[in-house]
């Protein structure tokens, strides 16, 4: 990990939460250095439902990159970004409205690209969907980011 990386700044509150994290409900829970592994919790409202009243899959598409990305940006000095390049998501069983907690982790690193996977289970510790998705590296320096405070 990084000295003090800007995701850092976001899970202590320093920054402002994206709209997206904070629609998710999303919190940082623990990093875990050696495993590259990131936990977070989200509180799944129930405005996240689908008429069945799960939670929507997109949504949950949404929170294995909200813990997934975490896992790569903690590693990653300021001036560098991570962009998804490529997702994909795996719905294991359907997720009920409230806690969801997250797991993202560094698969492999080459050079600009990052490779992970994600686990999502319910506050029983149920799998609902994993998920693994690609990340691209950059500084992308002048690229404004409004939730960057």
């Amino acid at each position: 990990m990084q000295n003090d990386p800007y995701f850092l700044r976001v899970a202590r509150g320093e920054v402002i939460l994206s709209q997206v994290s904070k629609m998710l409900g999303w919190k940082f829970v623990h990093y875990d250095d050696d495993a590259m592994k990131v936990q977070v919790e989200y509180d799944a409202e129930q405005v996240l439902t689908n008429p069945l009243g799960c939670i929507q899959g997109g949504i949950l598409s949404a929170m294995l990159d909200d813990a997934m990305g975490p896992a790569v940006y903690i590693t990653l000095p300021t001036p560098l970004l991570a962009v998804t390049i490529e997702s994909k998501t795996s719905f294991i069983s359907p997720a009920q409205p409230g806690k969801i907690k997250g797991i993202g982790k560094i698969v492999r690193k080459t050079g600009s690209i990052v490779f992970t996977e994600g686990f999502l289970h319910n506050a029983e510790g149920d799998l609902i969907a994993t998920g693994s998705a690609t990340f691209k590296l950059g500084k992308y320096g002048r690229m404004p980011i409004p939730w960057q405070g």
